[in-house]
Parts: C-alpha cells; sequence; structure tokens
C-alpha cells in the first residue's frame, strides 16, 4: 500500500489527456509494481476510483434520476437543478474519474506479466497462476465497468446514433506513466468501444474465481490479505455487467444468456422477499449484490458524508445533512397498490411533504454505506426485457412475474408492446435512485420524459443534450479529441 500511495501521489497519472505533475524522485511504476502486493495495490487503487463522489459514491447513482423523470428537487442548493432541466454540461466530471480508474486498470495489466511467477504467494486453493488470473480479471472487470459508464454517458449505442454521429470515447489499454508517453488519441467509435469491453469481459470470466470460491475461507493467500465477496469481482459480476453491456447494445438473446448465467453462479438467485425489501436497503451489506462498492470511513473525510454522500444528498436523516432530492410525483404513481418498493419513500412533514427514498439511509454512520453496483434485481429485468423483445412473451412473463411477485404484486399476462412497457416500468421502480432511469430512454431512442415540477418539456431524443459535453479542458488539451455535437 506504501508503494501505491507513492505512484498515486507521485507519478503521472493520466486521465484521457490530462497531465499531473511528476515528482522525479519518486519510485517509478517497474520499481512498484515489481511483486503481487504492489500489483494488488493498484488493483485495490482501481476499485477505490468507483466511490468518488462523480462515479458511484454519488453522482452515477443519481443522474440518471435527475435527468429523467424520477426526482423532484426540495432543496435549491444548486446540486441536481440542472439536470432536472437538462442544461448544458452536466456528467462534466465522470470523463477524469473513470480515465483514473482505467489508467490504475492499465498499470495492472501492463506489470502483472512481467512478475516472477515463483515469488507470487498461494494457497492451499489457488495456485500461483490463478492468483495472476484473479488480479488480471479483476483490473479488466473494472476497466471494463468504467467504460461501460464512459459510453452510456458520453456516446450513442451502437444502431441508435443521430445524424450518422458514432463516436464513442478514447481508448486506452496501456498506461500512462509520464508526461512523455501521454498521447493525443481521438475517440474510437461506439462499435469499437463496445468490442473493447466485451473483450474484456470475456476474458475476465475466464480469469475470475467464482462467488463460491470467493466466499471460502483461506482461499486468497494470507500475505495477500483477504478477498472479499461481493466487494471484488468474480465470474458472476463479470457476466453481470456483460449482461448490461449486451443490453445496451441492442444483443437481447446475448443479455439474457449472460445474465442468466450470472444467476445461475450464485447461491441465491431469487430477489428479497416482499417482507424484506425494505429492510434490505439497511443492510451494511445489500442482499441481493452481486458487486457492491465498500466503502469505509476513512474512505472520506469528516466532511464528506455530511455533504456529499449519497445519504445527504437524499435525506435529512442528520443533522447538516443536503436533502436535495426526493422522489418526484410521477415516480410515486407509476408503483401499482401493494407493490412493496413504495414503503422505501417516507412523506411526512420531517421530509418536507416530499417523498423521501430510503435506500441510502447510510447504515454505517455519518452518512457512509456501501453502494451496491450490480443487483440480482437487474438481472431478472434484464432477463425480461431481452425475452421480450425477441417476442418471446412466455419466457418474459416468467422473469418478470418472479420480480413482481418479490413485490408484493400478481403475476402478468400480458403480451407485446404492452408486456415490454410494464418491464420497462418494473424498471424503473426497481432501479429509482440508481441511476438507471435516463439511459433505459436514451438506449432505446425514446424521447426524455420529464416531471410537471421541472417546468420543462419532454427532451426529444434527436437534442444534441441526449449526449453529454466532454469536459472543455480535455478537447483544449488533445486536438485530436472531438467534441460532442452542439456544444
Amino acid at each position: 500500500m506504501k508503494k501505491l500511495f507513492i505512484i498515486s501521489t507521485l507519478t503521472v497519472l493520466f486521465t484521457a489527456c490530462s497531465l499531473d505533475t511528476e515528482d522525479l524522485a519518486s519510485l517509478s511504476p517497474g520499481q512498484a509494481l515489481d511483486n503481487t502486493a504492489g500489483v494488488q495495490s493498484a488493483v485495490l487503487s482501481a476499485y477505490r476510483r468507483l466511490h468518488e463522489f462523480d462515479l458511484y459514491g454519488q453522482q452515477a447513482m443519481l443522474h440518471g434520476d435527475a435527468l429523467a423523470d424520477n426526482i423532484e428537487i426540495v432543496n435549491r442548493t444548486g446540486r441536481y437543478e440542472q439536470e432536472v432541466v437538462n442544461g448544458v454540461g452536466t456528467f462534466a466530471n465522470r470523463w477524469a474519474v473513470a480515465y483514473r480508474a482505467i489508467n490504475d486498470a492499465n498499470f495492472v495489466l501492463k506489470y502483472l506479466p512481467l512478475l516472477n511467477i515463483n515469488q507470487v504467494p498461494t494457497s492451499t486453493l489457488l495456485t500461483a497462476q490463478q492468483v495472476l488470473n484473479q488480479l488480471e480479471g479483476e483490473a479488466k472487470f473494472v476497466r471494463a465497468l468504467a467504460y461501460s459508464e464512459l459510453l452510456r454517458v458520453y456516446a450513442y449505442e451502437p444502431g441508435k446514433e443521430v445524424n450518422g454521429f458514432n463516436l464513442g470515447v478514447i481508448l486506452r489499454d496501456t498506461p500512462t506513466e509520464t508526461v512523455t508517453n501521454a498521447d493525443n488519441r481521438a475517440r474510437s467509435t461506439n462499435l469499437e468501444c463496445y468490442q473493447f469491453v466485451e473483450q474484456d469481459l470475456l476474458s475476465a470470466i475466464n480469469l475470475l474465481i467464482t462467488p463460491t470460491q470467493q466466499t471460502t475461507a483461506s482461499l486468497w493467500p494470507s500475505a495477500l490479505g483477504a478477498i472479499t465477496s461481493p466487494f471484488r469481482a468474480n465470474k458472476a459480476a463479470a457476466h453481470a455487467l456483460l449482461a448490461r453491456v449486451y443490453l445496451y447494445w441492442g444483443r437481447y438473446a446475448d443479455a439474457d444468456t449472460q445474465a442468466t448465467t450470472a444467476l445461475s453462479l450464485l447461491p441465491t438467485a431469487t430477489p428479497v422477499a416482499a417482507g424484506s425489501y425494505a429492510a434490505s436497503w439497511s443492510a451494511t451489506t445489500h442482499p441481493e449484490s452481486i458487486f457492491e462498492i465498500e466503502i469505509r470511513a476513512t474512505d472520506w473525510s469528516g466532511v464528506d458524508g455530511a455533504n456529499n454522500s449519497l445519504s445527504s444528498i437524499t435525506t435529512n436523516l442528520a443533522s447538516g445533512f443536503q436533502y436535495v432530492a426526493a422522489g418526484s410525483v410521477e415516480l410515486l404513481a407509476a408503483h401499482e397498490t401493494g407493490d412493496v418498493r413504495a414503503t422505501v419513500f417516507v412523506n411526512t412533514a420531517a421530509t418536507l411533504n416530499k417523498p423521501q427514498v430510503r435506500k441510502w439511509p447510510g447504515e454505517k454512520g455519518g452518512g457512509v454505506e456501501n453502494i451496491p453496483v450490480l443487483r440480482r434485481s437487474e438481472m431478472i429485468l434484464i432477463q425480461a426485457e431481452s425475452r421480450a423483445r425477441q417476442n418471446n412473451d412466455s419466457g418474459a412473463q416468467t422473469a418478470i412475474s418472479i420480480l413482481r411477485g418479490a413485490r408484493g404484486l400478481a403475476a402478468t399476462s400480458l403480451t407485446g408492446s404492452q408486456l415490454i412497457n410494464l418491464i420497462m416500468n418494473e424498471r424503473r421502480v426497481e432501479l429509482a435512485f440508481e441511476g438507471h432511469r435516463w439511459f433505459d430512454l436514451k438506449r432505446n431512442g425514446l424521447d426524455i420524459t420529464k416531471t410537471t415540477a421541472s417546468g420543462v418539456n419532454t427532451l426529444p431524443y434527436t437534442d444534441f443534450r441526449i449526449l453529454q459535453q466532454i469536459p472543455n479542458d480535455q478537447v483544449l488539451l488533445n486536438p485530436s479529441l472531438q467534441q460532442n455535437p452542439g456544444y
């Protein structure tokens, strides 16, 4: 970890084309990553990037709801107000944090093959090669996750382009270690980017251990600490992320296959029961998590939880919390009578008579909590939607009825477009305040519906704001980096 600190603070960690200052007295990456512990530290650094507030620590979980029709602003602090009215220039910080995670992963993928396998720690259950495989698979998983976030924010999905604009993002598969090896690259096409992510995840699936192995005592070499589920990637997580990627790509048969495989690898494949649903959001580790980001009190400064956490932005459960975003009238109306998902919304004088969501209660204290990124329910929703879009109504009915039954609702016999509409509404209420709503509309080429409270009209899919603005400093630094249309 000391070596990682030196790398992270004193060497250049290039973010697409931004440059930091290099301290020539620092250890070179080759020195810091010359052993398995050093390489694992770089893996952990890549995970650490994911819970920054510009990514899953806050904004990635709320942007998708605020930009569409799931959020109403409660307190006008400036946060999410531009998103609610689709102002120009939102998501401006997602670019930098995602590329920092990608660069950490690229350090791992460069230096891991150079390790002396005879010096790699082992356990009674894992060989040296299996240890290296796991670390490589984790790096590819994190890189794929970061790229999937960049693509859904800054690019159209393949086949959903407007006016033929098909650029994705900048693809990097090697680390930028110093100023001298920083290069100005152009954006690859969206299809090339999706293919890159696909290859990372297919490779990761072959490299990673299973969830069962991950929970086996003494599996991970003691010299490398512990490997804990669901906070580090395993085969199920890689299958689950690939299912999401294929869904966005419109490859529905593949999405169904990957979601089904992910669920088959888990000890439990079904959603939490209706009676446990509300309480599941107060559990330290969400019982449905396939991949979850662990946040500890030491990861944030003393004021971060109160100012920037998901709990602070969405509740006033503690003194000093911001309480900016509540559920919209339209979101609450999307719940059917008897739907237990409505019970996570509390509407009293204490919540300023707004439906306050309790998905993010900060159960660790001080606004700190873990963040589930991939859940079992999302995989069931992917099964249902993928089957319905392939005209497999009976298969879709089976999947969505499993979820509905676990949410206190009756099975469905709807077919055709009515079934698809039901499934999309199920996605809306199941994944509310988890950042999916805007992207579900966008990936299907649909106009973005808005709340009455926002005071703005439906945003046409052809509007340039469907794609977010690449930070201007990146465009100015890199003459090869083309800005998205309209900005």
